[in-house]
């Protein structure tokens, strides 16, 4: 095999040499630098790999490959129905648009014990019950690690092969050789190509080894699966090109004290960018989430201060989730702004709104934010049900129950309309909100009840009167 004559040396693969090359200017180097010479900039220098020269096309076989591509009229291009590889897993072919496309490359990112593990082990295992071959390559767990998961989660089968490996070229051997229908890398910045100096995890490294395994994929139309790492800022690590290359990007989110996880898709070829797919953690793994309702909504119905429920939509699905606001007194200097589940620029954003056109004094008050079941939510529309929240907590007045809010609310405290307004009201109606509140739409909104901006919703429940009041007693 390719990889036992590179460990004896008998290939010419060990013949080849590396270059350094700048990310940012492309500046070639034939040893690491720590600046670069000509855009001078830091810590930019990537090794990369340099081809040998009889790997290299002559020039009669390249003007072949040359005469031979013609353009083709788009007329004559006839789209053919590729049959999706369904996992069994409804949220997991929701995200991926029905299931997943032979060939095609998925990275699944996400936060350390959020679950991607779990998640792509159960999905191999489901494929390998349903008579595709399975194989799941752990560059971090020995394979005993990994049968103690598969032993716990009751997903042992025969079809189902693991492989404990960091080297690509055994990797890509072991790939050729099994012709697996889908495989799993765990994880990609684990993996190491051996011509290369550089560590696992370098952006050379990440590169190299991704796009090695990729071709293979897409030769032999296997279904392959990374798992990969994320920043502290909540980026996937390594080089951004490595976005580029994969065919769907996912990324898995949840608080790790929580139940619920979200697998968001931000970026798909064979389906629809920003569809999500809800689970549930539970001791037999990742189950999917057929009614999200009984998790991100409070059991008890009445009506509580600080609370307000959401209409949002997550991709193409509507949900319905709870937030909750909290206003405390601070007598010492430096009032803390805490947002869990919302961004907290958003939340700031907010409280200016609500002290210049509402006159609510938030100086002297500590302000928490918490979405109930550890869901983090992005859209614009969750802006009035965190103001309403925000106000009914510091005027100490619940809302009322049985009804809903959506709206994006802008720096003038307009409420502005947000998309699929309709569908968002009929999943509230749905569930029992007899009355929804959101901005109009431009067309007939005799579904829900419209308001212009922030005022006219916080004086439709007394909101800025009983605020007025708390604020002299203060």
């Amino acid at each position: 095999m390719v990889y036992e004559r590179v460990k004896t040396g008998e290939t010419s693969l060990t013949r080849q040499k590396t270059k350094f090359v700048c990310a940012n200017c492309g500046y070639e180097s034939a040893q690491w630098l720590g600046r670069c010479p000509l855009c001078e900039q830091f810590n930019t220098m990537v090794e990369e790999l340099v081809a040998p020269l009889e790997s290299r096309p002559k020039k009669r076989s390249m003007r072949a490959v040359v005469d031979e591509s013609q353009p083709i009229p788009s007329t004559e291009l006839k789209g053919t129905v590729v049959p999706r590889v369904v996992s069994g897993s409804a949220e997991w072919d929701r995200v991926l648009g029905g299931g997943m496309v032979p060939g095609s490359t998925i990275i699944v990112a996400g936060e350390p014990g959020v679950g991607k593990s779990t998640l792509l082990t159960q999905v191999a295992a489901q494929m390998a019950q349903k008579g595709h071959k399975a194989l799941y390559v752990s560059g971090e767990e020995s394979p005993h690690q990994l049968a103690m998961r598969l032993e716990r989660l009751s997903l042992i089968h025969s079809d189902l092969l693991v492989l404990g490996e960091r080297n690509v070229l055994a990797i890509s051997n072991c790939l050729q050789s099994v012709y697996p229908q889908i495989a799993v890398i765990d994880s990609i910045q684990s993996v190491f190509h051996p011509l290369l100096t550089s560590s696992p995890g370098s952006v050379g490294q990440v590169r190299e080894s991704a796009a090695h395994l990729i071709r293979i994929a897409k030769e032999s139309r296997m279904g392959l699966l990374f798992i990969g790492h994320v920043t502290k800022e909540g980026y996937l690590a390594g080089p951004k090109v490595l976005e580029h290359m994969v065919d769907a990007v996912l990324y898995l989110e949840g608080e790790a004290t929580a139940p619920v996880r979200l697998l968001r898709a931000t970026k798909n070829r064979f389906g629809t960018t920003g569809e999500v797919g809800l689970f549930q953690m539970t001791e037999r793994g990742l189950e999917d989430l057929t009614h999200p309702d009984q998790w991100l909504l409070s059991a008890s119905q009445e009506p509580k201060i600080g609370s307000a429920v959401a209409l949002i939509v997550e991709g193409r699905r509507p949900l319905v989730a709870e937030v909750q606001a909290l206003v405390a007194s601070n007598t010492w200097s430096g009032c803390r702004r805490v947002a869990t589940g919302v961004d907290i620029g958003r939340l700031l954003m907010l409280i200016a709104v609500l002290e210049k056109h509402l006159g609510c004094s938030l100086s002297n008050k500590d302000v928490y934010v918490n979405v109930v079941g550890g869901l983090r939510i992005r859209e614009t529309a969750i802006d009035l049900p965190i103001a309403l929240a925000i106000l009914s907590s510091r005027s100490d007045r619940p809302l009322p129950a049985g009804t809903a809010f959506f709206g994006e609310v802008g720096l003038s405290g307009e409420v502005r309309p947000v998309s699929q307004g309709a569908l968002r009201v009929r999943e509230g109606r749905r569930l029992g909100f007899r009355h929804c509140i959101g901005p109009t739409d431009g067309t007939s909104t005799v579904d829900w009840t419209t308001v212009a901006d922030v005022r006219q919703a916080a004086e439709m429940f007394h909101l800025i009167g009983a605020n007025r009041t708390t604020r002299r007693r203060d």
